[in-house]
């Protein structure tokens, strides 16, 4: 077990500090992305580590405390979700690294891709965007959404496939 985790499990208050310091930034984002509303993804974040710290005994053994925290935030993104009837779209004009002059030169093929990519299965937008922009390894991303290891595998392969599609169909047009 992670050692941070550990110590969160047993309660110790700087470790809890040290944890929600160094990942809120990452899981509001990631939130967002899912929710659409940095507001509503604020409330869940803070929901999600007030939850983890009230009941740091039931702390499973992941493979990272990131991992852990995330697949509350996930679990608590989709119930609101599917509370409120709304649909996952995830903005990557957020996550831009291009210059100013890249930018112009490239906004269109940005819309377009970032149109495929909101066009996706919710369960392929999810695992890609734990992959490709959160970093999180196949078994992290297995613990987050609640999957095997095989159907992440699957589910990335895919996704990448049918978003390869979608995005050339959208530049062809």
């Amino acid at each position: 077990m992670e050692d941070k985790l550990k110590l969160l499990k047993e309660g110790n208050q700087q470790a809890f500090e040290e944890f929600v310091i160094e990942y809120r930034k990452e899981a509001v984002n990631f939130a967002a992305n899912i929710l659409k509303d940095y507001h509503i993804a604020e409330d869940i974040v803070q929901d999600s580590f007030a939850f983890i710290y009230v009941y740091r005994e039931r702390i499973r053994e992941y493979s990272t405390l990131k991992s852990y925290l995330f697949s509350i935030i996930h679990n608590r993104a989709i119930d609101y979700i599917r509370k409120n009837n709304r649909n996952i779209t995830i903005d990557l004009d957020a996550i831009s690294t291009f210059s100013p002059e890249e930018q112009i030169l490239d906004k269109e093929r940005r819309k377009s891709f970032i149109k495929s990519f909101n066009s996706l299965n919710e369960k392929y937008k999810v695992v890609l965007y734990l992959y490709g922009f959160q970093e999180l390894s196949y078994k992290e991303i297995s613990e987050v959404v609640g999957i095997s290891l095989a159907q992440v595998k699957i589910n990335i392969f895919r996704g990448r496939k049918k978003l390869k599609t979608l995005y050339n169909e959208e530049i062809d047009q």
